[in-house]
């Protein structure tokens, strides 16, 4: 699952457009933000094969999923949140909103400003998606790892989560796998192995083993003036088309790839 996949785990009050459907509610506010860093998803649905990354519906009709970044430098308004780690968890994509939820993780060396400003600019990143349920967001010790190579990905909450991912690399040294996507942080995102993916919660009673299923890693540098200017495949979906509108196959044309 890519955030096309993702795409607004944290919303809680954007309603998605359907057809005759009146208009989305305006996005809500929030300072001018510019974020450079690494994003890192796995879900159930099949790997090297996530349906909501081109404007499709999850595979299992729900999408269990965890979606890690980590802000190598940026700001939101006038809070910095380089170093920033956070990973969201739950049913992230559901066709019946009402069973949406997420669970929001940030790492314990974050700031309550941090914090804040993150949570407002993804508030306002994701109005573009489905809405969902959000619960307190907890704060633990996440460990994130990329090697040398970067090739290989790891996330870590200790009893909590286990992830590791390997990202296939062509001669060149480029993604051997990058696909165009709706997702959060940019318009492409590189599949990679998934090796494991464990996910247990004894206080919310929730836990799974989707080791074997999709993971994608995208290397990402987002702002509000991409939002702005509408420039996210993200932006031109449609849950009344099963996969990319006229609009995001334009715009993948654009880029130079083929709407797979």
């Amino acid at each position: 699952m890519s955030r096309g996949k993702v795409f607004g785990i944290l919303v809680l009050s954007a309603t998605l457009a359907t057809a005759g459907d009146k208009a989305k509610p305006a996005a809500p506010a929030v300072p001018d933000f510019e974020v450079e860093g690494i994003g890192f998803t796995m879900c159930q649905c099949p790997a090297y094969g996530c349906p909501c990354r081109s404007n499709a519906h999850p595979t299992h009709h729900q999408c269990n999923a965890a979606d890690f970044a980590y802000i190598k430098h940026g700001h939101v308004g006038n809070v910095k949140l380089d170093g920033l780690k956070a990973v969201a968890v739950g049913d992230l994509i559901n066709p019946d909103h009402s069973k949406t939820y997420a669970t929001v993780y940030f790492d314990q060396s974050t700031t309550p400003e941090q914090r804040e400003a993150y949570s407002q600019m993804l508030k306002f990143m994701f109005s573009v998606g489905f809405p969902a349920t959000v619960g307190p967001a907890k704060i633990v010790p996440i460990e994130f790892k990329e090697s040398a190579d970067k090739t290989e990905y790891t996330v870590n909450i200790p009893g909590i989560l286990e992830e590791k991912a390997v990202l296939k690399r062509d001669e060149s040294g480029k993604p051997a796998h990058t696909v165009p996507a709706m997702d959060e942080w940019g318009n492409t995102i590189s599949y990679a192995d998934n090796v494991v993916f464990k996910y247990h919660d004894k206080e919310l009673g929730r836990e799974w083993d989707l080791s074997g299923q999709q993971s994608n890693v995208k290397y990402f540098h987002t702002s509000k003036k991409m939002y702005d200017e509408k420039q996210l495949l993200a932006q031109h979906g449609d849950p009344a088309v099963s996969g990319w509108t006229e609009k995001q196959k334009e715009m993948i044309g654009k880029m130079g790839m083929k709407p797979e």
